[in-house]
């Protein structure tokens, strides 16, 4: 009971700052494309050129034209999607508090504040590329998913999972900032081991898919990303969804609890 209290204390602070939270979002923004010649342009530039060196690679090194029969640029472009939102908001958070010392330092206000408003960046990059997601499924002569309507809850999860990642390491990397390497490998490794640019069809039948899921929760998450935004898409699997979901709301009661406990020390660190 005590450990819901605080938690419900914390997020009755939280809507009390909501006027806090709003600026620090705005801030980010702004700073984030800043002198950028191309401005919030970049977040169309960077999924389009990353889908265009796969579908390179794919088609003309590996001969790869299809992904389990679907469309191979709707495939890779969804995942890129989902990979940019997790990363973006998993590096944010993570880098939050040591970038915001000095205002830690100064005044008093509930910290996760900082780490909720570093969502801000990779929400706008996330929905400028949805557009471009759109218009590239409507070019290609394919229409959109009915099961669009569950994309809310395939975003909603998919922050709930970078946010916890992003807060345990937020907690932690203030006072041990060799954790800060670590992070660049987290999103470099994990575009590799989760099926961004593939599909998990070559992963279901393997035995060990199951503990692979438990570990890795993106997994389920991003092929039900991918159920929200291609047509028939048949490999969203709701067993291994409800795993990735179990997964992310450990991971992430699990960071609010570790945040809290250590949120004090904060400034001695800093």
């Amino acid at each position: 009971m005590g450990i819901i209290q605080r938690f419900s204390t914390q997020f009755k602070e939280i809507l009390h700052d909501s006027e806090l939270l709003l600026i620090l979002a705005k801030r980010d923004i702004s700073v984030r494309y800043k002198q950028t010649y191309l401005g919030i342009s970049w977040a169309i530039v960077r999924p389009v050129l990353t889908m265009l060196v796969f579908l390179f690679a794919f088609k003309n090194v590996a001969k790869i034209q299809d992904l389990s029969g679907y469309p191979i640029q709707l495939v890779i472009f969804s995942g890129i999607l989902f990979w940019n939102l997790f990363s973006t908001t998993f590096q944010s958070v993570s880098n939050s508090i040591l970038t915001n010392g000095n205002l830690i330092s100064k005044v008093y206000f509930p910290r996760l504040i900082i780490c909720l408003s570093s969502t801000a960046v990779s929400l706008v990059d996330f929905f400028v590329g949805l557009i471009v997601y759109l218009i590239l499924t409507f070019a290609l002569g394919h229409s959109i998913s009915i099961h669009i309507i569950f994309l809310p809850i395939a975003l909603i999860l998919t922050l709930l999972s970078s946010l916890g990642f992003g807060i345990l390491f937020a907690s932690f990397s203030v006072k041990y900032r060799d954790l800060l390497q670590l992070i660049p490998l987290v999103v470099q490794y994990g575009f590799f081991v989760t099926p961004i640019v593939y599909t998990s069809q070559s992963l279901i039948d393997s035995k060990w898919f199951i503990y692979y899921s438990i570990i890795n929760p993106l997994a389920g998450l991003v092929e039900f990303f991918r159920f929200g935004l291609i047509v028939d898409y048949r490999l969203f699997n709701i067993n291994i969804l409800l795993i990735s979901i179990g997964s992310t709301l450990f991971i992430f009661l699990l960071s609010l609890f570790v945040f809290h406990r250590r949120e004090d020390s904060f400034v001695d660190h800093l």
